[in-house]
């Protein structure tokens, strides 16, 4: 199993870095920052998904670490 977590591990950093490289070369090749930031606002709604993760988070905080009633 260890061996597995080191894979995926793995595969997610190259594709951050990846990721990275991209948006590096679309800036130095005249791509515009704001321009990137919409794109990506577009498609992935990251600012949907920090919200939802905090949604999650107060719920177990509620949950689980809130005296009993």
């Amino acid at each position: 199993m260890r061996k597995a977590w080191k894979i995926v591990t793995a595969i997610v950093l190259i594709l951050i870095l990846l990721g990275a490289v991209s948006v590096g070369v679309g800036l130095m090749t005249g791509g515009d920052a704001a321009r990137v930031m919409e794109t990506v606002e577009d498609r992935f709604h990251p600012t949907a998904y920090y919200e939802y993760a905090g949604e999650v988070i107060q719920v177990f905080k509620d949950a689980f670490l809130s005296p009993a009633a």
